[in-house]
């Protein structure tokens, strides 16, 4: 299995711009995964998994934070499909299956593994397949990336925060102190402070008229920072960035990749399907124009594909939530299918090879269940909710 990721890892690298590929490399036991794109765009997901394995125990080390950022890993989904149905591609996501009480992967190794063998290997898996990601879509596109390290918040103040490495308090500071060297320096948006098309101040990227905020908000989504809102208050609660952002930004002098943490709110944008995928429209909106507008990047490689040019994408589940029987299909044949639970054992296994297959699920408990489908050289594992 190790071998036939690296095979088709190389062919993707060989030749990533031929064809848009819908391709998933996973890690150990499926704990986090790499849905490998072509756009220039990065997200990854640390805190919307639900797997809790019982061979991983739970986190107690260093006083943890295990609440679930709920919903995030469907938004980064619907933010996918609706990228691709604008653009023909992809962007690159990489999540985290695993529920917080067992792994953290936007903290530390020692604090976010608990020095547990297996949360460690997940743990070097996500920010590998992260590294990865990246390092593939700035060579694609000559360094005109964006990163997003995507969460959930559950402040009381109902708008996205997003985080620059740069605190409340630090935002609050007048516009000439932020565009000192010394706040550049500590920015996750450093380079793009140093190098934009528009000659754009520090500050006017992080709250000008056409800031990522900004943008969120003139979209209907209320952010901070943002002309309109363009720090929190000192009595408000924000998020501004952690280990992640850190990492893989360019804050960190061995990375080039501009980015930065964003939090969504839980009201209007991820708590139902329906706002999940108007919050995802918008979303796309607003990132493909941040970056014409910064780095006059072009998506070249990225027009819109028949469907016969990437049938492995082509992959259809109903109903979600179930009751009985689940349908599936699939442009091309199945290969197999396999029924996993949230501890990760495997409950059904079957060859298909159809395009079309029903399991019946009516005698399985209520409860989260994973669908890993295997379609020619694609693995799609999807999650369903058994009522």
């Amino acid at each position: 299995m190790q071998i036939k990721k690296v095979v088709l890892l190389l062919l993707y690298l060989v030749y990533p711009q031929t064809k848009c590929l819908s391709q998933t490399l996973y890690g150990t036991n499926s704990y986090v995964e790499y849905q490998v794109g072509t756009l220039p765009i990065v997200i990854s997901v640390p805190h919307g998994g639900f797997r809790i394995p019982t061979l991983i125990p739970d986190r107690t080390c260093n006083d943890p934070v295990t609440v679930t950022d709920a919903y995030t890993i469907e938004t980064a989904e619907k933010i996918s499909a609706v990228l691709f149905a604008a653009t023909g591609c992809y962007p690159h996501i990489i999540i985290c299956n695993l529920d917080r009480s067992k792994l953290d992967c936007n903290r530390n190794l020692a604090d976010g593994a608990c020095d547990n063998l297996q949360a460690r290997t997940a743990w070097n898996e996500y920010h590998n397949f992260i590294t990865m990601a990246l390092n593939t879509a700035n060579s694609q596109y000559n360094n005109k990336i964006l990163f997003i390290d995507l969460h959930g918040h559950g402040h009381t103040i109902q708008r996205i925060e997003l985080g620059y490495l740069l605190s409340g308090a630090e935002l609050r500071y007048t516009d000439a102190t932020l565009n000192t060297s010394t706040y550049i320096n500590q920015s996750s948006i450093k380079n793009l402070a140093l190098n934009n098309s528009n000659n754009y101040t520090h500050t006017q990227l992080l709250r000008g008229p056409s800031s990522f905020g900004t943008l969120l908000t003139n979209e209907g989504l209320p952010a901070v920072p943002s002309q309109q809102d363009p720090y929190p208050l000192s009595t408000e609660s924000y998020f501004n960035g952690g280990y992640t952002t850190e990492t893989h930004t360019c804050f960190n002098p061995a990375v080039t990749t501009n980015g930065f943490q964003m939090e969504l709110n839980y009201e209007g944008v991820r708590n139902s399907n329906s706002n999940r995928t108007l919050f995802a429209e918008k979303f796309k909106n607003v990132v493909l124009n941040y970056l014409n507008t910064h780095t006059n990047v072009v998506l070249g490689s990225c027009t819109p594909l028949a469907i016969d040019e990437n049938n492995e994408s082509q992959f259809i589940f109903y109903p979600n939530p179930i009751n009985d029987v689940l349908n599936l299909s699939c442009s091309q044949d199945m290969n197999t299918l396999k029924v996993i639970n949230i501890i990760g054992q495997e409950l059904f296994n079957k060859e298909v090879n159809s395009n079309k297959v029903q399991i019946d699920l009516s005698n399985f408990s209520s409860g989260t269940y994973f669908i890993h489908v295997t379609t020619g050289k694609t693995i799609k594992t999807v999650r369903i909710i058994k009522r």
